[in-house]
């Protein structure tokens, strides 16, 4: 079983089998590996060592590494549903309370626990309430404020924090030998987020959304045509609304400073300028807007996401549209 990055594995030194509560709620920014966190401490609770650790060696850790330990219990939204139902937990619920297979303790693994469902939640904290001995959950979330309070007083909070750089580019530099300064630079140090850029070419993908905000901004053409595209490419979306946030914060950053602002140098000409063109209060006021469409996009909306998309262009070219940059 691989052993988790140097930005991880402080998070279980204070950890002890002794002595472990019932639930741990791990949450932070998307993309600094609270999933991969989540898998790594279920492992160590259900191997037969007497330590947090992963012997890879013991049967329970042969189990999990078959995908068949029967006391591990990954809750995950079901394929074409918008959240985590109430008959998986009630599902869970009929398995928990009865003895662990193999005789130790059982884990409920539950990722991103902002995506269930009100009456899910509510079912979650009765078992929280109650829990079943021997039973640990573990649960992460991407957008603590989204979990219901009864549920996280009930828990042990930890926030994953963000990286050094430097420990993000030890981590890339294993697998990329190009480009990693640029994608620890646009993720803003999450170093799941810098791989997928890496993947994904970053430097078209970021010249093609340069082009794009820059276009919107000059004169609004495009904007249907430039939505549509961005609604196709759902696996970057929430991304580029997050450089987009970038640009108003780099921009405000170049009206505030009085001499160099520390911000993104691939988008330093947009942004110093729009910071020199631009009324403050328009910058933060589409500051506001783009975050909200941002949380939107993050998480599951029935509404038309090229509907929201155009209406943000627009602003974005009314608020900042100028004939050159």
């Amino acid at each position: 079983m691989h052993n988790l990055p140097t930005w991880l594995a402080k998070y279980t030194a204070s950890l002890s089998k002794e002595n472990l509560h019932h639930a741990y709620l791990f949450y932070g920014r998307e993309g600094l590996g609270k999933k991969d966190l989540l898998t790594y401490v279920s492992n160590t609770i259900l191997c037969e060592s007497s330590n947090l650790i992963s012997c890879s060696q013991c049967k329970n850790c042969k189990l999990i590494l078959s995908n068949t330990h029967p006391d591990l219990h990954v809750i995950l939204k079901e394929e074409g549903k918008k959240n985590i139902s109430i008959s998986q937990i009630i599902n869970l619920r009929e398995k928990i309370y009865e003895s662990a297979f193999l005789g130790k303790n059982k884990i409920i693994s539950i990722p991103n626990i902002e995506s269930m469902s009100r009456d899910a939640s509510d079912a979650i904290l009765k078992i929280l309430e109650e829990p079943p001995k021997d039973t640990f959950f573990l649960m992460s979330s991407n957008f603590i404020h989204q979990i219901p309070s009864t549920i996280r007083s009930r828990s042990i909070e930890i926030e994953i924090t963000v990286p050094s750089f430097n420990e993000c580019r030890e981590w890339l530099s294993e697998s990329y030998s190009e480009n990693i300064d640029l994608a620890i630079e646009l993720s803003n140090n999450r170093p799941l987020i810098a791989k997928n850029l890496m993947d994904l070419n970053i430097l078209e993908l970021r010249s093609t959304f340069i082009k794009d905000i820059s276009g919107i901004i000059k004169s609004g053409k495009h904007i249907v045509n430039i939505s549509e595209q961005w609604c196709k490419e759902l696996e970057t979306l929430p991304l580029k609304l997050e450089w987009m946030s970038y640009i108003l914060i780099d921009a405000i950053k170049h009206e505030s400073a009085n001499e160099h602002a520390d911000v993104l140098s691939d988008s330093e000409n947009i942004t110093r300028y729009l910071g020199e063109n631009s009324d403050i209060f328009n910058l933060h006021e589409l500051l506001n807007k783009t975050n909200e469409i941002w949380n939107l996009f993050s998480g599951d909306t029935n509404l038309r996401k090229e509907y929201q998309l155009q209406s943000l262009f627009v602003a974005w070219e009314s608020e900042l549209g100028i004939s050159s940059l």
